[in-house]
């Protein structure tokens, strides 16, 4: 159990620009009759602190065994952009937050993660004019306590809900019904 995150307000409040918080990712591998099958592979759950900073990405197997190994792979930066505050207000309001692993798979080496988000928009590529490559997947976990509670500060000092209009859509869409076709109320024919 990962102790708990708490961040000074004066922190939060300060965020102007990007958050990052460091993550590590834990991936399950089916056995190796099956690790070809890139839809046996898993994510397990995604741990968070210091300990798993690391400039380079890297990989190793901490459990092996007849059902399966397990890896843990470091070197992760969660990223919040205040431009995308929406899109994590909506992962965190949803039955079941969500950490998304974008990941490349080789059927011969297995998964290897390549970005760890909170953003659906960027887990599906929403953003970008390319497709996703075929060899890539995403993968997803819950979202860690301690995560949520990192995000939930992060949208509430960025997150501005859209203002409803004063519901003109009707009279101007009579305005423009009544220049196209006619004001028929007033003619005594």
């Amino acid at each position: 159990m990962s102790p708990e995150l708490r961040l000074p307000e004066e922190q939060v409040a300060a965020w102007s620009d990007d958050a990052v918080l460091p993550v590590a990712v834990m991936i399950a591998a089916p056995a190796d009759e099956h690790a070809a099958d890139r839809l046996l592979w898993h994510v397990t759950g995604v741990v968070v602190g210091e300990q798993f900073a690391s400039d380079e990405r890297s990989g190793v197997c901490v459990r092996s065994g007849p059902a399966g190994k397990l890896f843990l792979w470091r070197g992760f930066r969660l990223r919040l952009h205040p431009a995308q505050a929406e899109d994590y207000a909506l992962n965190l309001g949803g039955d079941r937050p969500e950490i998304f692993v974008i990941s490349r798979f080789d059927p011969e080496t297995g998964v290897e993660p390549l970005e760890v988000t909170v953003s659906l928009d960027q887990a599906q590529n929403l953003d970008s004019t390319e497709l996703r490559s075929a060899d890539e997947i995403v993968l997803s976990a819950p979202m860690p306590a301690e995560v949520g509670r990192w995000l939930e500060a992060f949208v509430t000092a960025h997150y501005q809900p859209r203002r409803k209009g004063k519901g003109r859509g009707k009279k101007r869409s009579k305005a423009i019904y009544d220049a196209e076709v006619g004001d028929w109320a007033g003619d005594g024919a």
